[in-house]
């Protein structure tokens, strides 16, 4: 792994620190978590259709679409649940308690992703060392909810 990609993985968890309570902001101003999602994937969507011009793609690349198996489409309505569940979840939890509950999630399904090569990624085994890095995040997940729930 090179230092720059793991600098764009961490600039890209900032990112999400900033997206999220936007979509969540923009839902409160709507009156609906689900309505709220509608404007986030119509900027989403023209802005993958822009970069993907600015990087020499041309429209008849869209045509490679016919490739991906229906069921790989399906990311499209995790990504909306997702969207709706953070808008409805950080006015109620906070925006701190839902990124440390999102990121164990993220962790503790990925280890597993990881440990079959499910979803086509390289198979990384759950190593003794991993499994007790998996159960400190566990832990400090409880921690942080608890402690922000006596708060």
């Amino acid at each position: 792994m090179t230092l720059i990609y793991l600098l764009l993985a961490v600039a890209m968890g900032a990112a999400v620190s900033i997206y999220i309570p936007m979509a969540s902001q923009t839902s409160t101003m709507m009156g609906s978590p689900i309505l709220g999602n509608v404007p986030f994937f119509a900027i989403a969507f023209l802005s993958s259709i822009v970069i993907a011009l600015a990087a020499g793609f041309r429209p008849a690349d869209i045509s490679r679409t016919s490739n991906v198996p229906l069921w790989l489409f399906l990311s499209g309505a995790v990504s909306a649940v997702m969207i709706i569940g953070t808008s409805f979840l950080i006015p109620r939890i906070g925006a701190g308690v839902f990124f440390v509950l999102l990121v164990t999630g993220q962790i503790l399904l990925s280890a597993v992703i990881s440990q079959f090569g499910w979803l086509n990624v390289p198979t990384q085994h759950i190593t003794f060392t991993k499994a007790s890095g998996m159960l400190m995040v566990i832990v400090g997940a409880i921690i942080v909810s608890a402690t922000n729930a006596v708060e």
